[in-house]
């Protein structure tokens, strides 16, 4: 069946009522996240269009067939994020073929909405929102808006930045969208007899914060017989045959995948070739002309293995994260890489939320999810009293929450938990709580939430000046800014890592996944200087504990070892250098 004919039947048995082939999990997600769009274009509440992209993406990954568990009677209910209106509606587009609502909505629409509605990634409410202002009314004008650049000038930047993401053909997502749709595709892969090994490639493997496609490599009898069986895929909505060893595919999020055929004996050498940075690569091309006087074309050896390669060029093996071309392979020459650290080395969370602000769960389940984790302790940091959107403590509020955590600490064999606060920076410096509030925390957690447009020089000064108080312990989430949404704030990074030598301070990696703050490149600065640097979830739930993969994949790109992170302490050892 030809790439797409599948897909195509639906459309048509959505338009004429008929009943077609049995859809699969890419083809249901793909109408429920349609769907999503088209209740953003009209207005719909938020949580509810969110509810429908969700289990697009619950739909998405899932290793069972829907239909099969429709037709077997199954309860629907229990996948996560599937409630009784979501199971009612894959029953009948799986008993259908069709989305009648999705008809019905979309038939009623003006051509305006329409065009929007058909563009998923894009916010309508922000591309309406420019329509008026530009006095447009089609995509095709807004484009031209964007290459003129009158979506800034009239916009601004976050606005041009949200629109291009939306418009764009294969635009950038989060690593941490990327690796819920990574299993998807090894799935897929899993599924072609004839491919033998495959791995995860490019950005994705050296785990960079963002992405613009998932990259794989595989090996196996050929490549036309491996890019055969992809087009036949049920999850494969279209595919394009790049040359004769590379191919890429859209699975139903209209995300792109790259695949890349190498012979098995080559697997080393083309594993290399496909993880590192064009800088890193160069790297390693000159230390082979120069160490080993190969010629360009052949300097990177071939190998079975990656470990093989590197073996062979004299070189330790570098992990996929440090190839960036930031010096790692003169210093793998020097056998001087970092042993980066790793899951196993932390040792608790020191900055999440609570009910008593903006969190999800109490005191005692965010303790319980992090003992669950083998957490030694944690520490809970509510929002400071300016921050009243978040339900921020007031004084009196903390000295009651610092009573609670007292009287847990008391009755607590398993965890210890902390006393702290993520305390808002004034604009003038200050910290949001007297001195005699702040001497009765652990430790603080000190962070910018407001007055984002100071210039650099005064943005920097007002953190500096936090700095000098005597009760500022990390700097949280440092140049604010949300990645793919919101660029940080400008400082003068290097003044404020001095500065943090001279105050004694330390520095956070945000493990938010829209945040991921300090950059890779400012955490390898920090740790240059001697900054430690605390890696932390800023958990708003219990589930977003688990945020903590996605800082460590920021701090090992920082070239971040055990010792170089506060949270792989000891607790008695943290508590020690707290108070020193």
């Amino acid at each position: 069946m030809p790439p797409g004919t599948r897909f195509a039947a639906i459309e048509l048995a959505i338009n004429w009522g008929c009943k077609p082939m049995p859809v699969s999990n890419s083809q249901i997600a793909e109408l429920l996240r349609r769907y999503a769009s088209l209740l953003a274009v009209q207005g719909a509440d938020r949580f509810k269009v969110k509810a429908y992209r969700r289990a697009a993406g619950t739909v998405e990954q899932l290793s069972t067939e829907l239909a099969g568990m429709v037709l077997r009677g199954e309860d629907l209910k229990q996948l996560p994020g599937i409630g009784n209106a979501l199971s009612h509606t894959i029953v009948q587009i799986v008993e259908t073929g069709g989305f009648a609502r999705l008809v019905e909505s979309s038939s009623k629409l003006p051509p305006q909405l329409a065009e929007l509605a058909a563009r998923p990634r894009l916010d309508p409410r922000l591309a309406l929102r420019a329509y008026k202002k530009l006095g447009i009314d089609n995509l095709k004008d807004l484009q031209k808006a964007l290459d003129r650049g009158d979506v800034r000038e009239q916009l601004g930047n976050r606005l041009e930045y949200h629109l291009r993401q939306g418009m764009g053909e294969q635009p950038q997502m989060l690593l941490w969208e990327a690796d819920k749709l990574a299993p998807l595709v090894e799935n897929i892969l899993r599924s072609v007899p004839c491919v033998e090994q495959f791995s995860r490639a490019g950005d994705l493997r050296r785990r960079v914060e963002t992405v613009s496609e998932l990259a794989f490599l595989v090996a196996g009898a050929t490549a036309d017989s491996i890019f055969n069986e992809l087009k036949k895929n049920s999850a494969v909505r279209s595919f394009d045959r790049r040359n004769q060893s590379e191919a890429a595919f859209r699975i139903s999020s209209d995300r792109v995948v790259s695949i890349t055929w190498c012979r098995a004996k080559d697997w080393g050498k083309m594993l290399v070739l496909k993880t590192g940075s064009q800088s890193h690569l160069a790297d390693v091309r000159l230390h082979a002309t120069k160490t080993w006087h190969r010629a360009p074309r052949t300097a990177i050896p071939t190998a079975i293995t990656e470990s093989g390669v590197y073996e062979k060029l004299g070189l330790r093996f570098i992990e996929p994260e440090l190839r960036e071309g930031r010096g790692e392979v003169a210093v793998a020459a020097k056998n001087r890489l970092p042993h980066l650290v790793a899951l196993r080395d932390i040792r608790g969370d020191l900055h999440m939320h609570t009910t008593a602000s903006d969190g999800a769960n109490t005191l005692h389940e965010m303790a319980d999810a992090a003992t669950a984790k083998g957490y030694q302790y944690i520490a809970i940091a509510d929002h400071s009293q300016s921050l009243k959107i978040t339900n921020g403590l007031t004084e009196k509020r903390l000295f009651q929450q610092i009573k609670a955590i007292d009287r847990f600490n008391a009755g607590s064999k398993n965890i210890h938990v902390l006393k702290s606060a993520e305390v808002d920076i004034l604009e003038d410096g200050r910290l949001d709580y007297s001195n005699s509030a702040l001497k009765e925390l652990d430790l603080t957690v000190c962070s910018i939430h407001s007055r984002f447009s100071l210039d650099r020089r005064k943005q920097t000064e007002r953190i500096m000046r936090a700095m000098d108080n005597r009760y500022f312990t990390i700097l949280g989430h440092a140049t604010g800014r949300l990645l793919l949404k919101r660029e940080g704030y400008e400082l003068a990074i290097e003044r404020l890592i001095q500065h943090a030598v001279d105050c004694g301070c330390y520095f956070e990696i945000n493990a938010n996944p829209d945040r991921l703050d300090l950059s890779d490149e400012n955490a390898k600065l920090a740790k240059a200087a001697g900054v430690k640097i605390a890696i932390n979830t800023d958990a708003h739930s219990t589930r977003e504990l688990n945020f903590m993969s996605a800082g460590l994949n920021q701090a090992r790109r920082g070239w971040l070892e055990a010792a170089d992170v506060l949270n792989t302490l000891p607790l008695a050892k943290l508590l020690k250098l707290l108070k020193s």
